[in-house]
């Protein structure tokens, strides 16, 4: 028996379930072939399988600023960055902001950024709604924080964290997960490596839905097997998102408040903070790597 089963119900059955809508769906739209649901449930097909729109190249993006942590080695962000309303460095707002120079005018040791940052104007504007609009696609019904339009999730148990050490046997809906979307009415925390697995589809979508913060442990790893791709995995939290030191993530998050980053922590995915229209949310960075998927200047084997 799986976490799942006397929980909620047998994951054949949810999954089947969910097959049922997606096909019911698809008089609304075109049906997702990895999810099994309609254009109308705020998935779209492509390259991701969320519409990020003209926020997809941004690695980071802020509503409430940025603080860096000027010790060796310096962050490094592989991506553009949007910051709104105005430029903040380490919590004192810099007056003119940094135009497309990126980060020279927060003084210091600010982060290397391979791309380009947008502060205020249509562009940035733009960036800001097309993020609250993909927070919202992967957002519960019935949210928090707000409603938004992915429903028919499978339910991970209240009270459990995901994951194992390294070496542990996989087990579905611990430290195993294929592809979904799957939702937490408390947290999700990750305490060890986590294993997605896309069955060879490499188009295979994986998303995490949680009604308060997304974490990770220190040290814990998210571990991307037959085909799995971080564009396509997709973390919603309804409140902020931590990363352990020396963890190492994979996939986007979309928090409506805050996200840090401890000490050596890196991301292959989009991190945004304050991505929810009504939320507010600073970036804290301490020696990190971040970088959007496919980036010239991100890792090989980030896709």
């Amino acid at each position: 028996m799986n976490k799942f089963e006397g929980v909620t119900k047998p994951l054949t059955l949810i999954w089947s379930t969910a097959l049922l809508l997606g096909a019911l769906a698809g008089g609304c739209g075109q049906q997702d072939p990895v999810l099994g649901l309609g254009s109308g449930s705020g998935l779209s097909i492509g390259s991701s399988p969320v519409n990020l729109g003209s926020a997809s190249p941004f690695a980071m993006a802020a509503t409430a600023g940025l603080t860096n942590t000027n010790t060796a080695p310096i962050t490094v962000i592989n991506g553009d960055v949007v910051l709104t309303p105005t430029l903040t460095c380490n919590a004192v707002a810099v007056p003119g902001g940094a135009g497309t120079a990126g980060f020279g005018a927060c003084g210091g040791s600010p982060p290397v950024l391979n791309g380009t940052v947008i502060i205020t104007g249509g562009a940035a504007t733009t960036v800001k709604n097309d993020m609250n609009a993909a927070f919202l696609a992967i957002t519960p019904p019935a949210g928090p924080p707000a409603a938004g339009s992915l429903g028919g999730a499978t339910n991970i148990p209240a009270g459990t964290t995901l994951g194992a050490p390294t070496g542990s046997p996989l087990v579905q809906g611990d430290n195993l997960f294929f592809p979904g979307v799957y939702q937490s009415t408390t947290s999700i925390l990750i305490t060890g490596d986590l294993t997605l697995d896309a069955q060879g589809n490499s188009g295979a979508s994986f998303i995490f839905q949680s009604s308060s913060t997304v974490g990770m442990a220190t040290g814990a790893r998210i571990l991307l097997v037959n085909g799995a791709k971080a564009s396509n995995v997709f973390w919603q939290a309804a409140s902020s998102a931590t990363l352990g030191t020396n963890s190492i993530f994979e996939g986007n998050i979309l928090a409506a408040a805050n996200i840090t980053m401890n000490t050596g922590a890196t991301s292959c995915g989009r991190l945004w903070a304050g991505a929810w229209v009504g939320g507010s949310g600073a970036f804290v960075f301490d020696s990190n790597v971040v970088s959007v998927p496919g980036n010239a200047s991100a890792p090989p084997s980030c896709k």
